[in-house]
């Protein structure tokens, strides 16, 4: 059993540090809760339920992806002269894309409002890791219900046990078309999936040979995906949510040799063993303790991780509790080990300045140019994490957007370099020139009986205005009104609030304050600048 942290070393910094690593930060008063408890209590409390409560889909993600006049042009196609049938096939084409680009935008929105709950983050934040560990992209599994689908498995089997997860991901709609898997069939094995699931999945590079992959492929062979039809109706990939199908006529029931092992082996018989393998608890504990501790673990503490997870059967929600309770979980050599992700990061700022979450084009577009758009990791090994998060490009971005959560985008202003117009189509609206985005004129006066084109589109600028455009953080929810006497309690409260109370250099506590209003009290806009600097400081990142 791994060593647990003693109740009379809990604090209020560990409080901290759990609710960041384990969740999505916290405010001070949640941070005083979980402080309040004993370790075991308070990472009961993070973890929430076991079984995750009812939920509700996004509204749009569900319902059919053509509407009954795109599916009437779909079947006319084929009688249109060529030149036309292009033409028209394009135009249905892109109007498809744009329809799905909504819906993942749509999905992207919802998780990460999902994340920014305080009784849902610890769930979210390992179907975050989940989706990164078995990773799948929308730039090839294009319908959306697939990959909403799976981001709900994740949600439900998260806290269950490993071997449950990995069978059903290997059944995962989604996951058998982004792998090919849905193409392996008895005499023509496709290793893709087989590849991935011992590489990336559950056992890592040098514990498996070429010849347990080739075996494994053909055993398989015959799990694909289908879209369920009416007879003599083609098959609607747009509109038919699609199923998982086991053909028995694509089997390979021929013996098979795989990590030693002669039989008559089909895919459940395949997850079985290798799960079975020595290097499948390491290779698991091994990533899940980087991905909430930022460092990888070194001998023997890998090998206590290892013998937890075999203890705990693969039960993931108990060998988080595990995890997060043991010593070296808190370890101050490490404090500053782990780099927030962009999704931490955005999540975790937004609440702990108590803002809402940008708008979800603007959000997951933010992301996107921060290294980490949700849905579509760069490949099947998912995003490296750690330091790769940081380099010139996406540290200055990361700094631009912490002033546009913080100190508002001036109306538009800030928001000029963004794609206006594409924001505009993925939250929902029609297609609208960036410039009438920028400086919308008024809409039409209210009692007119028609409204023009030209009307229409000011009208959806001014609403897109609306929707993207964020305002000032409010600092009454950050500050008393006797910080605003004092510059340092000021930065000692705020540095209380967003760096759970790490010591700052003395040079850096300097640079802060160079500058700073001796009239008090302290405006809104000068609390904000030091917001600001504390968010924009290296320390932010890592905490």
């Amino acid at each position: 059993m791994l060593a647990s942290l003693p109740d009379s070393a809990w604090d209020r910094t560990k409080a901290g540090q759990l609710i960041q690593r384990a969740a999505f930060g916290g405010t001070p008063q949640e941070i005083d809760q979980l402080a309040g408890m004993k370790p075991g209590e308070a990472a009961d409390f993070i973890l929430g339920p076991e079984k995750p409560e009812a939920l509700t889909p996004p509204p749009n993600v569900l319902k059919p992806g053509l509407t009954e006049q795109q599916r009437f042009l779909r079947k006319k196609l084929r009688l249109l002269p060529p030149k036309e049938r292009e033409s028209k096939g394009s135009e249905l084409g892109r109007a498809v894309r744009a329809e799905q680009d909504r819906r993942l935008t749509e999905i992207r929105g919802w998780w990460l409002d999902r994340m920014a709950q305080p009784a849902m983050a610890a769930r979210e934040k390992l179907v975050l890791f989940l989706h990164g560990h078995f990773a799948t992209s929308a730039e090839k599994v294009r319908n959306p219900i697939m990959l909403f689908r799976q981001n709900q498995l994740f949600r439900e089997k998260a806290y269950g046990r490993w071997h449950d997860l990995v069978l059903a991901v290997a059944k995962d709609p989604a996951m058998l078309i982004y792998l090919d898997g849905s193409k392996n069939r008895a005499g023509a094995p496709n290793e893709n999936f087989a590849r991935e699931l011992f590489e990336l999945f559950t056992l890592g590079v040098g514990n498996y040979t070429e010849q347990d992959i080739q075996e494994s492929a053909r055993a398989f062979a015959g799990w694909t995906v289908g879209w369920p039809r009416k007879p003599g109706e083609p098959e609607d990939q747009e509109n038919t949510p699609p199923e998982f199908i086991d053909r028995k006529n694509w089997h390979d029931i021929k013996s098979k040799k795989i990590f030693g092992k002669r039989g008559s082996f089909d895919g459940e018989d395949v997850v079985r063993i290798a799960l079975s393998q020595p290097a499948a608890p390491r290779w698991i504990t091994r990533k899940l303790w980087r991905f909430y501790t930022g460092w990888f673990p070194e001998e023997p503490l890998q090998t206590e991780l290892a013998e937890e997870w075999t203890r705990l059967e693969g039960r993931m929600g108990l060998f988080l509790r595990a995890m997060w309770t043991h010593p070296a979980f808190y370890d101050p050599q490490h404090a500053e080990d782990r780099v927030k992700s962009p999704t931490e990061w955005l999540v975790g700022l937004c609440r702990q300045l108590g803002t809402p979450l940008p708008a979800p084009a603007l959000a997951s577009n933010m992301l996107a140019e921060l290294g980490q758009k949700l849905l579509e990791p760069p490949n099947v090994k998912g995003w490296d994490g750690g330091i790769t998060w940081i380099n010139t490009s996406t540290l200055s971005k990361r700094y631009e957007y912490t002033s546009w959560v913080v100190s508002g985008t001036r109306g538009m202003q800030k928001l000029a370099g963004m794609d206006l117009g594409r924001l505009a189509i993925e939250s929902g609206l029609r297609e609208i020139p960036a410039p009438m985005i920028m400086d919308p004129a008024a809409v039409p006066v209210a009692g007119t009986t028609e409204i023009s084109k030209k009307d229409e589109k000011l009208q959806a600028a001014r609403k897109a205005r609306t929707l993207l455009a964020l305002s000032p953080a409010p600092v009454e929810k950050l500050v008393e009104p006797g910080d605003r006497q004092n510059p340092d309690r000021l930065l000692a409260r705020l540095s209380e609030r967003f760096l759970f109370g790490l010591t700052i250099p003395e040079d850096i506590r300097r640079k802060l304050l160079e500058g700073f209003p001796t009239v008090s009290p302290l405006t809104d806009a000068a609390i904000r600048k030091l917001v600001l600097g504390l968010t924009q400081s290296p320390f932010y990142q890592v905490t």
